[in-house]
């Protein structure tokens, strides 16, 4: 009997000392689940701002050299035709119709009549380099210069267009990777700094690498997974 007693008391005894312990370490991984979860929101936070400003980049960029090709007049047109055809869509009645279809033919018209523009001024441009070409010749250097430096200048007027495309194209693939960059670093050091808060609290976590896309490219990004407590 007695000894039976004893037996029963070092079982609560154990129980006694040893429950204090487990509650501790399952606060610890409570706390260390807690913060991978705060971090992973953080994380998608941030992923999901510097897609947004990826994708504003983009649209920008893309609305420059538009502009660039077709000029600032026809772009204009060109936002105007598309609300006509909106409310063209939306029309109730046959008058309504018919005056935004005569609306919409006035804003073609004028798109063509600029797109003529363009290409008139570009052709101007190209005969005019024609002619200080032909002009080229047996002349004497002072002359030869002038003729040289004109056709430098037409050849560069007439490939304006290609030179301010390929300078918004570099600034754009600039301020792209500098938002790619700039979250990349960032999530990592967090990924990091809470992957080794959560091993001093006994929970093994690593990056759990997701692909996301940033505008035009696709970019490796680390959220954190649990591995093991």
């Amino acid at each position: 009997m007695k000894k039976g007693i004893s037996i029963l008391f070092l079982t609560v005894l154990l129980l006694c000392i040893g429950t204090p312990a487990f509650a501790a370490e399952d606060k610890d991984v409570k706390e260390a689940l807690a913060l991978i979860e705060k971090t992973n929101t953080e994380i998608d936070e941030k992923i999901k701002k510097a897609v947004e400003r990826a994708d504003s980049l983009q649209e920008d960029y893309l609305r420059d050299v538009r502009k660039i090709e077709a000029g600032d007049q026809i772009i204009k047109l060109e936002d105007e035709k598309g609300k006509v055809l909106t409310d063209l869509n939306g029309a109730k009645n046959d008058a309504d119709k018919a005056k935004l279809s005569q609306k919409l033919n006035e804003i073609n018209a004028k798109m063509i009549e600029e797109q003529a523009k363009i290409e008139a001024k570009m052709a101007e441009i190209e005969q005019e380099i024609s002619g200080v070409t032909a002009q080229l010749g047996p002349t004497d250097d002072k002359d030869t210069k002038k003729l040289e430096d004109k056709l430098n200048r037409l050849n560069a007027k007439l490939n304006e267009k290609a030179t301010k495309s390929q300078e918004k194209t570099q600034k754009f693939t600039n301020d792209l990777d500098k938002v790619i960059t700039d979250v990349y670093n960032d999530t990592f050091k967090i990924s990091a700094e809470t992957i080794k808060r959560a091993a001093a609290k006994g929970v093994q976590a690593e990056c759990s690498w997701k692909l996301v896309r940033f505008a035009n490219k696709w970019v490796w990004i680390d959220p954190i997974r649990v591995v093991g407590c």
